[in-house]
């Protein structure tokens, strides 16, 4: 998608919380974990944003879009 759209990698964000968004939040230019994320995960993130019930993916768009 980065180069059908012609954005560089490292200006992309990406929000994950679980073993299966290991790969993405290693690859983007930042990795925003949500609070419900286990400490293994959250050890990746940029950003550790609010849980699932609590607007988290709401706060990662306001920072950084």
């Amino acid at each position: 998608m980065c180069d059908y759209l012609k954005i560089d990698i490292s200006e992309t964000v990406a929000v994950g919380d679980a073993p299966n968004d290991i790969e993405i939040l290693k690859t983007a230019g930042v990795a925003a974990v949500m609070g419900n994320a286990s400490d293994d995960i959250k050890k990746l993130a940029d950003f550790v944003t609010a849980d699932n019930d609590h607007d988290g993916i709401v706060k990662v768009i306001e920072k950084y879009f």
